[in-house]
């Protein structure tokens, strides 16, 4: 056994951005990836799961759909106790603090839609801006 340092973990005393580009393959988000941008590229016709570490107060992401997706694939972000604040377009999910075990960036998402996860310790607030309805949605 010996000491060793974590390539993969940046330090938050350096210069370096915090941010991450999720393309076709599932990912599990930790406690020290708190306050990243994560950059959604889907491509592929698989759905994806991105899963949301436990909830502690102030952890926080935010999602950016970078693209329009070229591919049939959704990214479905999961997390235990999500909350959904509502959405950014009214005629789409529009009802808030809707319990959730999930959220789904659609294949037919256009790209430019934002979702922004922050915990109070107890659970997830998720506040979804779509630029097209039924881009982003909500599932119990």
């Amino acid at each position: 056994m010996g000491i060793y340092k974590d390539l993969n973990t940046i330090e938050r005393g350096s210069t370096q951005l915090y941010t991450r580009r999720i393309t076709d393959t599932d990912f599990d988000l930790e406690d020290h990836m708190s306050g990243e941008v994560i950059f959604l590229a889907i491509t592929g016709s698989t759905d994806i799961t991105i899963t949301l570490p436990d909830a502690r107060e102030g952890l926080n992401y935010t999602f950016i759909n970078a693209v329009s997706p070229s591919g049939t694939g959704d990214a479905v972000i999961t997390g235990t106790r999500i909350t959904a604040m509502g959405a950014g377009d009214a005629d789409a999910d529009g009802a808030t603090l809707i319990p959730s075990s999930s959220v789904t960036v659609e294949a037919g998402s256009v790209g430019g839609e934002r979702l922004e996860f922050v915990s109070d310790g107890l659970v997830w607030f998720c506040y979804a801006h779509q630029q097209k309805v039924g881009s982003v949605t909500f599932a119990a």
